[in-house]
């Protein structure tokens, strides 16, 4: 436990007195009240989170998250095990423990991935009708075009030979099952590079037992600010400038948010995440080409550019934007 201020370790949050009083602990680094969100409501809670306080995000993945883990047992060591039956026993104990443990944790993932992937599905098609009837003539955008270079003119024949024109030929519930692969592929990802970054090049959380989880509970925290675009479809609003603003605005969420969290530089967590991004972008899609080509080499290779002819153009249209 930290005190929200200093981030200085703490014994308590409180002392509860025999009547059920509370009353909360001064820091006696700083002389700030320790965690004053112990008696907030959780729906001011959720307004601090969505202003990016620093004491809302250290209380919920600090304080509040190692109250909860510290309720249930360490995992097993498996290595320690004399039997197979023994083996078995610890390995079934750990995964009814994780599953207890991170049962809260879970549920978030679970929601925040369902409407991810509906968001992206209706951000892909909106974009692949948009795209393919995309003609010369239609307006600013591909005036500006014309000034660059033969390469980046524009080409709808292009979207047509991509992997989102084939996905789109197949059935509703195989459409939603690539986009679940893609969506749970590219949130894996970027949670596996973002946590070994950090931990791992950058050594931080090295005094920590809860490191590994307080990296993820606040990538899962400031996750929730990409399902924002759930909102714009309930009114006209949902164009794809304006999905593209909520995007960037997701991502200064998650980039504010680890810079609170982990007092890294500004520099340092927007490198790493320049950097994974880089390296999802590079992933998902190949990943994914390998699986819809059925591992057809000749295949693989039209599809992979074919993608990099259209990301050539659509580079094309908005340089000058």
């Amino acid at each position: 436990m930290i005190c929200i201020t200093c981030m200085r370790p703490v014994e308590s949050l409180y002392t509860v007195y025999s009547n059920d009083h509370i009353q909360l602990t001064d820091c006696p680094f700083c002389k700030e009240t320790v965690d004053k969100y112990v008696e907030i409501d959780n729906a001011l809670l959720f307004i601090d989170l969505l202003l990016l306080k620093s004491g809302a995000y250290r209380h919920l993945v600090f304080n509040s998250l190692e109250l909860h883990l510290s309720k249930y047992p360490r995992a097993k060591a498996l290595n320690n095990c004399q039997s197979l039956r023994e083996y078995m026993q610890a390995l079934i104990f750990n995964i009814k423990n994780w599953f207890c443990k991170y049962d809260r944790l879970n549920r978030l993932w679970l929601l925040l991935i369902s409407f991810e992937i509906y968001l992206t599905w209706v951000t892909e098609e909106s974009k692949y009708i948009y795209y393919l009837n995309r003609h010369d003539n239609d307006g600013k955008l591909i005036v500006l075009s014309k000034n660059l270079p033969e390469s980046f003119q524009w080409n709808s024949s292009i979207m047509r030979n991509t992997i989102t024109s084939k996905v789109f030929t197949w059935s509703p519930p195989v459409q939603y099952l690539y986009f679940a692969s893609y969506c749970i592929l590219d949130i894996c990802l970027f949670h596996t590079f973002i946590r070994h970054f950090i931990l791992k090049k950058l050594h931080w959380g090295r005094d920590s037992v809860y490191s590994k989880d307080i990296i993820s509970y606040t990538i899962l925290l400031s996750y929730g600010a990409k399902i924002f675009p759930i909102l714009m479809l309930i009114w006209p609003y949902d164009t794809l400038i304006s999905m593209s603003i909520i995007k960037w605005v997701a991502n200064f969420y998650i980039i504010e948010s680890l810079k609170i969290v982990t007092k890294l530089s500004y520099w340092n967590i927007i490198k790493i995440f320049v950097l994974v991004s880089l390296l999802r972008y590079c992933s998902v899609k190949p990943i994914l080409i390998f699986f819809v080509a059925k591992f057809n080499f000749p295949k693989i290779k039209n599809l992979i550019c074919q993608e990099f002819m259209l990301l050539l153009q659509k580079s094309g249209t908005y340089l000058l934007l």
